[in-house]
C-alpha cells in the first residue's frame, strides 16, 4: 500500500487531528494498525500505557487538566472491555474523551463465528457510559459518527464517546478528507421568568446559603459577589473545589460530609445548588442532605431537576450563566441594596462565624488519626506552587484531602468522585502531565490503588517525566477495614503484604525515597518536582510524624 495513501484509519486520525486531538493513548494491536499508519501521516502524538483502562484514565486527565478532549484507541474485545471502567469514571464526572475501537471484519458481527476478540455486540458495552457511541460500517456512516462524536464532547455537559470500527474498514482506501466539524451552541441561559423567582427567594432570606460544583466553575466571580452581597455561605462539592478561593470568610470548603456543615445547610432558609448533582458521593453520610428551606437549582442537565430533590424554583441552563444573572439582579435590586446595612441582613454569617471558624469547628471533631494525614495534606500544599495540580485516588488521605487541601482557584485538586475507581491517580497525572508540561503535577495514591496502576511508572520513565507519586502506605484497604469493625465485622481481606514500593521504582527506572515526617516530605517533594523523570515518595501511615 502506498505511504501516503487515504485509508479509512488515516481519515480517523486526520479527522482528530482537523478538530484539535493532538495526543493519543493507547496500546497497538493487530486489529487496530491501520490507526497507526494514520498517527504516524498526521503527526499525531502517541504515548504506548501498559494496560487499556490506563490509556483512558490517560486521556481523562489530559482532558481535565487542559480542558480539551484526548482520544484512546483500543482493540477490539479485551482492549474495550479493559477500558470500560475508565469509560465510567469519565462519564460519572463529565469529562470529554474518545474511546476508538476496533471491531472484528463486518462479514463476522453478530454471527457468532467465533472470531478473535468476538463479543455479541461491543458497542452495547459502552453505550451505558458514553454520551454518544457508534459502530461504523462504511466511510461514510463513520464520518457522521465522527461528526456526533464531536458535538457530545462539547455539548453543554460534556461526556465520552466512543466508535467501533471494523478491521477491514479499517483498510480500505477513500475518498473523504478531514474536516473541521461545527462547534456546539452554547448552553442557553437560565429563562427570565426562573431568575426573577429566584431573585424574589433571596431578597426575602436572612440565611442564604450556595452549593457549588463543578458545572458552575466558570461561575466564580458571580459567586463571590453573591455571597458577599448577601452575608452568605458557600459550599462546595469536590468537582467544584476551588471556584471561590476557600481562604475566603464565606467558604465552608468541601465539607458537606461533616455534620457542622449539614447542619448549616439545614439552617438555610434559601439554598441555592449551582452546576451540582447533590450525589451521594458529595455527601458520603447520606444520599439526600436535610434542607429545611427553600431550594433553587441551576443545572444544564433536565435530569438533575427532577432527582430526588424537590426544588420549587428550577433554572434550566448554564450554571455560570445563570449565577451571573442572579449576581446582576442581586446588585440592581433596591429592596436588597437597602438592607444590606442592616443587621438583618448583616447578620447570619457575620453573627455564626465566617469560614475559619466553621473549619475550625471540623477538625476540632476529627478524631485523632487523623493528624498523620493533616500534616501531610498541608505538608502537600505548602510545598507545592500555587498553580500545581493533585490527582488523588480512592484512598483515606484523598477523602480527607477532598476538604483539608485548600484550594485558592479551580482545577488544582482532582478525584475521581461519582464512580471511584481505584488507580486512577498515576495515569490520568501522567496524561495532565503531557497536556501541560511545564505545570506542577502530583499523583496521590494509596498503598492498594497504586497497585492497581503502578505499571504506568514505566510509561513516566520512558517519557521522562517529571512526576511526583506520593503513595500514602498504611498497609491495608483502610477504609474498609474501619468500616468492617465500625459495623461489628471481623476484618477479612483487607490487609495484605505490599510491595517494596522504592524498591519498585528503581527497579522501573524512577528515583524513590521513603520520608518519615512532614519535613522529610516536603524537601523529598520539592527534590522530586526539580528531577527528570517519576519519583515515587512512600509515606508509611503508622509512623509518619507530624510536626
Amino acid at each position: 500500500m502506498n505511504a501516503v495513501s487515504w485509508t479509512v484509519g488515516r481519515y480517523v486520525v486526520e479527522t482528530l487531528a482537523a478538530n484539535g486531538i493532538d495526543t493519543v493513548f493507547g496500546i497497538p494491536g493487530v486489529h487496530n494498525i491501520e490507526l497507526y499508519r494514520g498517527l504516524e501521516l498526521a503527526r499525531v502524538r502517541h504515548v504506548l500505557v501498559r494496560h487499556e483502562q490506563n490509556a483512558v484514565f490517560a486521556a481523562d486527565g489530559y482532558a481535565r487538566a487542559s480542558g480539551q478532549p484526548a482520544a484512546a484507541f483500543v482493540i477490539s474485545g479485551p482492549g474495550v472491555s479493559n477500558a470500560l471502567t475508565a469509560l465510567a469514571q469519565a462519564w460519572s464526572d463529565s469529562v470529554p474523551l474518545l474511546l476508538v475501537a476496533s471491531a472484528p471484519v463486518r462479514a463476522s458481527l453478530g454471527r457468532g463465528w467465533g472470531v478473535l476478540h468476538e463479543l455479541p455486540d461491543q458497542r452495547a458495552l459502552v453505550t451505558g457510559v458514553t454520551a454518544f457511541a457508534g459502530s461504523a460500517r462504511t466511510d461514510r456512516q463513520l464520518r457522521e459518527q465522527l461528526r456526533a462524536a464531536f458535538a457530545a464532547m462539547r455539548s453543554a455537559r460534556p461526556r465520552p464517546s466512543y466508535i467501533d470500527i471494523p478491521l477491514d474498514l479499517l483498510a480500505e482506501p477513500t475518498s473523504l478528507r478531514p474536516e473541521v466539524f461545527a462547534r456546539a451552541a452554547p448552553a442557553p441561559a437560565p429563562p427570565r421568568h426562573a431568575v426573577e423567582e429566584a431573585l424574589t427567594l433571596l431578597a426575602a432570606a436572612e440565611r442564604p446559603l450556595f452549593i457549588s460544583g463543578g458545572g458552575a466553575r466558570r461561575g466564580g466571580a458571580a459567586l463571590r459577589q453573591l455571597v458577599e452581597s448577601l452575608d452568605a455561605y458557600l459550599v462546595t462539592t469536590v468537582a467544584g473545589k476551588g471556584v471561590v478561593a476557600e481562604s475566603h470568610p464565606a467558604s465552608l470548603g468541601v465539607s458537606l460530609p461533616f455534620t457542622p456543615t449539614q447542619e448549616r445547610v439545614a439552617a438555610a432558609d434559601v439554598v441555592v445548588a449551582a452546576g451540582t448533582e447533590l450525589s451521594e458521593t458529595d455527601i458520603y453520610t447520606t444520599t439526600r442532605l436535610a434542607m429545611n428551606g427553600r431550594l433553587v437549582r441551576i443545572d444544564v442537565d433536565e435530569q438533575k431537576l427532577r432527582d430526588h430533590y424537590a426544588a420549587p424554583v428550577t433554572l434550566q441552563g448554564d450554571a455560570a450563566t445563570g449565577l451571573q444573572l442572579l449576581a446582576q439582579g442581586i446588585a440592581a435590586r433596591k429592596d436588597i441594596a437597602a438592607r444590606e446595612t442592616t443587621a438583618t441582613r448583616r447578620g447570619w454569617r457575620t453573627a455564626a462565624g465566617d469560614g475559619a471558624a466553621h473549619r475550625a469547628r471540623i477538625e476540632a471533631q476529627l478524631a485523632s488519626t487523623a493528624a498523620p494525614a493533616l500534616a501531610a495534606l498541608r505538608t502537600l500544599r505548602e510545598s507545592l506552587p500555587a498553580d500545581a495540580v493533585v490527582f488523588s485516588d480512592m484512598t483515606q488521605i484523598a477523602y480527607l484531602g477532598n476538604y483539608a487541601f485548600q484550594a485558592e482557584r479551580p482545577g488544582i485538586w482532582f478525584h475521581p468522585s461519582g464512580y471511584g475507581a481505584l488507580g486512577f491517580a498515576l495515569p490520568a497525572a501522567i496524561g495532565a502531565r503531557i497536556a501541560q508540561p511545564q505545570r506542577p503535577i502530583v499523583a496521590l495514591a494509596g498503598d492498594f490503588g497504586a497497585q492497581f496502576t503502578l505499571q504506568e511508572i514505566m510509561t513516566a520513565v520512558e517519557l521522562d517525566l517529571t512526576l511526583p507519586l506520593i503513595v500514602w502506605n498504611n498497609s491495608a484497604l483502610g477504609q474498609i477495614r474501619d468500616d468492617m469493625r465500625a459495623a461489628g465485622i471481623t476484618p477479612i481481606g483487607v490487609v495484605a503484604r505490599n510491595p517494596d514500593f522504592v524498591a519498585l521504582a528503581h527497579a522501573c527506572g524512577a528515583a524513590g525515597a521513603r520520608v518519615p515526617d512532614a519535613a522529610a516530605l516536603g524537601e523529598a517533594l520539592r527534590a522530586a518536582l526539580a528531577r527528570p523523570g517519576p519519583t515515587l515518595l512512600e509515606v508509611n501511615a503508622a509512623e509518619f510524624r507530624a510536626p
